[in-house]
């Protein structure tokens, strides 16, 4: 008899990598990785947040990158203004042709340093987009990707800041 039942991980996402700022007219890349179980459920991406309901930020070119056989295949994507049922308005972008890979199965016991890191590179979901803001702050707006499966406790967000100034980096990290 076994008194610790092996407990069945949920389809959960997490940010692989997830840029630092959005930059005005520059494109903005960011990947998710699987962090529970599988699911041929599909994701969805939104951006969210006050600087976007009034308008004042906007997304255009949502690209999904999906990687076949070793190569990288470009896929545009809409990602249109809707209006959620408390009337605020956020960009929503849905792809139910997503697998989401088993976490658990992503680096097998006695695989080589090259075949694990190929692994993780090929089961990561990468997507670029690109912002539209000619303010003079930096509003947030909020990244959020979910597996349909579980939207609730499988989603990984992120709050960034939005910029007009293309040479944020050469200002701000000196």
């Amino acid at each position: 008899m076994r008194l610790f039942a092996k407990k069945e991980l949920p389809v959960k996402l997490d940010f692989s990598a997830c840029g630092k700022i959005l930059i005005n007219g520059l494109r903005f890349s960011f990947s998710v990785e699987s962090s529970g179980k599988e699911s041929s459920k599909g994701l969805c991406v939104s951006f969210s947040g006050a600087a976007i309901d009034s308008g004042e930020v906007t997304f255009s070119q949502l690209e999904y990158l999906e990687n076949k056989n070793g190569k990288i295949i470009p896929h545009k994507a809409d990602m249109p203004l809707v209006t959620k049922n408390d009337g605020k308005r956020i960009y929503q972008a849905k792809f139910r042709n997503i697998r989401i890979s088993d976490a658990s199965k992503r680096i097998a016991d006695g695989q080589t340093i090259e075949d694990a890191l190929s692994s993780i590179i090929r089961n990561d979901i990468q997507f670029k987009v690109t912002p539209h803001y000619t303010g003079d702050g930096e509003p947030e707006v909020m990244l959020n990707v979910y597996p349909y499966e579980n939207a609730l406790t499988g989603s990984c967000t992120q709050w960034l800041k939005v910029t007009a100034d293309q040479d944020w980096f050469e200002h701000n990290l000196k």
